[in-house]
């Protein structure tokens, strides 16, 4: 078959029918890449109880079909007599006004019982006359990949389920490659059963392609990826780029449109956020170990924070249900009778509010314990084998998930519960609804698939905020950005959960993505490790973040660290971060352009510099901490 050719005023695309394969160049220069074959297949079909992979190249029956409308050219690709009679169709789509190739994978009906599970297309994109640099990869707060990184990280492609979009190796849906000669920037249009294949043995190189999860075990809809070309680019014209994309989609919000349906959302500007843990019972210990510090106690050191002249201040409760922290969800009522019960939490929130504090409570509504006094198996998630998930990783115990579809039901019921009881809420943290990967659910009577998780996940967090909470989950991944108002923290990636050394170079991408439509608190002082508290201080502080305090400060000297973090946040807590600059080759020298000032931090000398508005420093600050 002849090769097709679809362009516009900035790209060529030179198609092969016959290996199914493309070749992009940019049209006012040399730059030129490829789509590699897959090694490993490019599909997988089930067969029943068996699956084979199958390469698309050896489809016995292709042909193509053309179409030009003023919108876009595209070719087809109509790939038939795959194994069990499937077929697809490889679509290749160029607009006219910018230099994108959009590409979509589709399968074809079929009468057999034969299904497509999983595609690996298009392969990877590799430079045919130039060297990569470096992997732009949303893992976690964002990370740079350089191409010839010593350490091996998934080099046999292991881990993949835990690149699926919207999780935290993978908060954004894209990534991007950077190389001597031109860039590109890769976004799934169809996220939310799309992986990141991404393999870099020791030394390199790093090869990265998409993958397409099945939905309800089979490739159920059209899935579509956008590539858009660079003859010059850094990771933060890459993270603009999706910036503006998400933007266009409706996924970016604004803090000031965020702040307008919610005015309660300001308070957190130039906040500090305390935990507070009322109730442990840590079943995964023998004995089991208990722990309980009533709301009395709690509430007294409400009182001592105002003595202290603490003003902006948002109280996040743990622990504060009938068992404790992670136990027994979501029917964890009445709350904690070794601490005061109800009467002691609504007193609690009553003191909160007199002191002009934001309060909210940690809740859960996806692990759903067997223990829990309302358990009903039949509101629990089916796996593809119809059987269901259990295990017992956290204090509570064993435990399965929650369809999502009855996640609503008992947040209507709990809040109407606790705000009909008298308890004074502003806030609310819905834990790990923005981190744990969507749930899919076999169950016929209520099956769900990813995206119907979100919506789900969603509907839950609209919920909340529409009771004049502000509203917040776990961590900021990508497609809950319009729902949340607040997360709890972003750590760049490292060796273990935060602690360890970087992995890669760190570089802000959801920062450059979505600082100004996003509240973010620090990491510092909450988490991590004593060697690592120096770095969450400049990591913080350069990603103008809220910081953390504890409960049980009792002086202001206490408070010296954290009050940098707070009142730089709150001036510049809602600017854009404009464009972010590495000073040096190993990444620790790092500058930070907002739209009021610049910061900039040397995460090897541990030290920082703030020129701009309303806040700077006259020189370098060594940080002690």
């Amino acid at each position: 078959m002849d090769k097709e050719i679809i362009q516009n005023k900035y790209l060529r695309v030179t198609i092969n029918p016959d290996e199914v394969k493309a070749n992009v160049q940019l049209t006012d220069d040399d730059t030129r890449w490829q789509f590699e074959p897959n090694l490993d297949g490019d599909i997988h079909v089930n067969h029943g109880l068996t699956e084979v992979s199958a390469y698309l190249h050896e489809a016995p029956k292709k042909y193509v079909r053309r179409v030009k409308t003023p919108n876009d050219e595209r070719v087809s690709l109509f790939l038939e007599g795959l194994p069990g009679n499937t077929g697809l169709i490889i679509t290749y789509i160029v607009e006219p006004e910018e230099p994108m190739l959009r590409v979509e994978v589709e399968a074809l009906p079929t009468g057999t019982p034969s299904r497509i599970k999983e595609a690996k297309f298009p392969g990877v994109l590799s430079w045919l006359d130039a060297k990569p640099l470096y992997t732009v990869w949303p893992n976690s707060a964002g990370m740079l990949l350089p191409n010839d990184y010593p350490s091996a990280i998934a080099e046999d492609g292991e881990g993949l389920s835990r690149r699926i979009a919207f999780n935290r190796s993978f908060y954004q849906p894209w990534w991007g490659v950077v190389a001597e000669r031109g860039a590109y920037l890769a976004i799934a249009e169809t996220p939310f059963d799309f992986a990141l294949d991404i393999r870099h043995p020791a030394g390199g190189p790093t090869k990265t392609r998409p993958v397409w999860f099945p939905s309800l075990g089979y490739l159920a809809y059209p899935r579509s990826i956008r590539y858009k070309f660079f003859k010059q680019a850094t990771h933060t014209t890459l993270a603009k780029a999706y910036r503006a994309y998400a933007q266009s989609i409706g996924r970016w919000v604004s803090l000031e449109e965020k702040f307008t349906r919610n005015p309660q959302v300001k308070r957190l500007l130039g906040s500090t956020i305390f935990p507070v843990s009322i109730c442990s019972h840590n079943l995964r210990q023998t004995p089991p170990t208990h722990h309980v510090t009533t709301f009395a106690e709690r509430t007294e050191q409400i009182r001592r924070l105002k003595r202290l002249g603490r003003e902006k201040v948002y109280l996040h409760i743990d622990g504060w249900g009938y068992r404790g922290y992670d136990n027994q969800h979501p029917d964890i009522f009445p709350p904690c009778p070794e601490a005061g019960g109800f009467q002691g939490l609504i007193e609690m929130t009553r003191v909160a509010s007199e002191c002009g504090y934001l309060l909210g409570l940690h809740d859960q509504y996806r692990d759903y314990y067997l223990d829990g006094a309302k358990f009903t198996e039949s509101r629990a998630i089916k796996d593809s084998t119809g059987q269901l998930p259990q295990w017992a990783t956290w204090a509570g115990g064993a435990q399965t998930v929650l369809c999502a579809k009855e996640s609503l039901a008992n947040i209507r019921r709990n809040f109407t519960e606790l705000l009909g009881r008298g308890a004074i809420l502003t806030a609310s943290y819905l834990d790990v609804f923005a981190i744990v990967p969507m749930d899919e659910c076999f169950d016929p009577q209520h099956p769900m698939t990813r995206e119907d998780c979100y919506r789900w996940r969603g509907a839950g967090i609209d919920y909340v905020r529409n009771l004049g909470l502000v509203v917040s989950s776990e961590e900021p991944v990508d497609c809950f950005m319009p729902h949340l108002d607040f997360a709890h923290w972003a750590d760049y990636p490292r060796t273990g959960f935060m602690q360890g050394e970087y992995l890669g170079i760190p570089v802000p991408l959801h920062t450059l993505v979505y600082h100004d439509a996003l509240l973010l608190p620090a990491v510092f002082d909450y988490g991590g490790t004593p060697e690592n508290r120096a770095r969450h201080f400049l990591e913080g502080l350069s990603r103008v973040e809220i910081p953390y305090g504890r409960i049980n400060w009792e002086h202001a000297e206490d408070f010296t660290h954290v009050d940098i973090l707070a009142n730089l946040h709150n001036v510049w807590g809602t600017a854009e971060l404009k464009n972010h600059k590495l000073l040096d080759s190993d990444g620790y020298l790092q500058e930070f352009e907002y739209s009021s000032g610049s910061i900039t931090i040397d995460l090897k000398e541990l030290r920082y510099r703030i020129d701009g508005e309303n806040i700077a420093t006259k020189d370098w600050q060594e940080v002690k901490v």
